[in-house]
């Protein structure tokens, strides 16, 4: 159902997606490493699911937002290397050899391996910590002979790869050079919501020793066009049997400006009040959006080290709309009542457009143009000030 809120794992739930799909299964037949970059909300969890899943291969799936923690800069070792073995020990269960596999797991850990393993019990928290990068690389190289050995590749899929940059202690180019010159049956798949930081750290991984020189495809995957954002959501109210006009259709694309996200939230909750005799309310839907990204702006602002500064640059955004770097000086600190220094603007407006709650076109900058991404930006930073009054 292409109004399906949860990550797909069928094309035919996917809408205009084919060129994608077969750029990643083509990159993992010719064992190719490959990164899937594009804005947040655009379907890039959806669109490696439904790829890895028609090469029927071996995969890992390591979803590396289960690290994630506003409060922390930083993740410690244990933390990647328990959720990376959970990830292990969940694709085994799905393969042929699952004895062999636990007892590498197992040995790995000088434990006794009876089936699943309890990577969270106290026995094992303390040899987590004592974890090498070789013994990552090592169960790798196990699990690519086992996944060759059943005639399969192995796919190992990072979701979230910006995440990687924050973990301690792990020398992820060396794992990567060890999987990449020696595991020629594995390919690495990296996605990420904030595509400009997972972009940072490939580049940053191909261009160290001793990852110098590898290859990473690219695969860019992008918001809709107004065309096909109106094709999107006629097609699935026709597939849900609902009748939609066309000037509400039209009046819901300017609101979210391409984001299939939102647009797939919107055709399921329209549907489903039109099924059951509720009048749709277009305004609870784009409230219920918002508060999602004011959310995620508000664990940003809250862990910075400068909350006040980075809300007045947002709205002083939202103040001119579009603006150069010496604008938004200018407003930024009458808002504040302080003269900040465009320097610091400068570098926080850089982090700010990494995350993408700002872009940037050519030397000015602005808020997301999708309803609820411009108005959950300027919510949190509101609160965030209300604050310090």
């Amino acid at each position: 159902m292409l109004f399906s809120t949860r990550p797909k794992e069928d094309r035919r739930d996917l809408y205009d997606r084919e060129r994608e799909i077969d750029m990643i299964k083509e990159s993992i037949e010719r064992r190719e490493w490959v990164s899937v970059i594009g804005p947040k909300r655009v379907g890039k969890t959806s669109l490696v699911n439904v790829a890895v899943k028609e090469t029927n291969n071996a995969v890992i799936q390591v979803n590396l937002m289960r690290l994630y923690d506003p409060r922390k800069k930083q993740y410690p070792k244990e933390d990647f290397i328990r959720l990376f073995l959970e990830s292990v020990n969940t694709s085994i269960r799905n393969y042929t050899a699952l004895g062999k596999a636990i007892r590498i797991v197992s040995n790995i850990l000088g434990v006794e391996g009876q089936g699943e393993l309890d990577l969270n019990s106290l026995k094992l928290k303390a040899r987590l910590k004592r974890l090498r990068g070789q013994d990552i690389s090592y169960l790798l190289s196990e699990m690519n002979s086992l996944a060759r050995d059943n005639g399969k590749k192995l796919v190992v899929v990072l979701d979230e790869s910006q995440e990687l940059s924050k973990v301690m202690g792990v020398n992820f180019s060396s794992i990567f050079h060890h999987v990449y010159d020696n595991c020629e049956n594995t390919v690495i798949v990296f996605t990420g919501s904030q595509s400009r930081l997972v972009e940072r750290v490939l580049r940053n991984m191909e261009y160290s020793e001793p990852f110098f020189g590898r290859y990473i495809r690219t695969v860019p995957l992008g918001r809709f066009t107004r065309d096909q954002s109106v094709d999107f959501l006629e097609r699935g109210f026709r597939e849900e049997g609902v009748k939609v006009e066309r000037d509400v259709i039209e009046g819901v694309v300017d609101l979210l400006d391409g984001i299939p996200g939102w647009l797939t939230l919107f055709g399921s909750e329209y549907s489903f009040g039109v099924k059951h005799g509720l009048k749709p309310n277009l305004e609870k839907i784009v409230d219920r959006a918002t508060e999602e990204v004011k959310s995620e702006v508000l664990n940003f602002l809250e862990a910075s080290q400068s909350p006040f500064r980075y809300s007045a640059i947002i709205l002083a955004l939202d103040r001119v709309r579009s603006a150069t770097l010496n604008e938004i000086v200018k407003v930024a600190s009458s808002i504040l009542g302080e003269e900040i220094p465009e320097p610091r603007v400068y570098e926080m407006l850089k982090r700010l457009v990494d995350l993408e709650f700002v872009m940037k076109d050519g030397d000015r900058y602005k808020l997301q143009p999708d309803e609820p991404g411009m108005r959950g930006t300027v919510m949190a930073a509101k609160e965030i000030l209300q604050g310090r009054e």
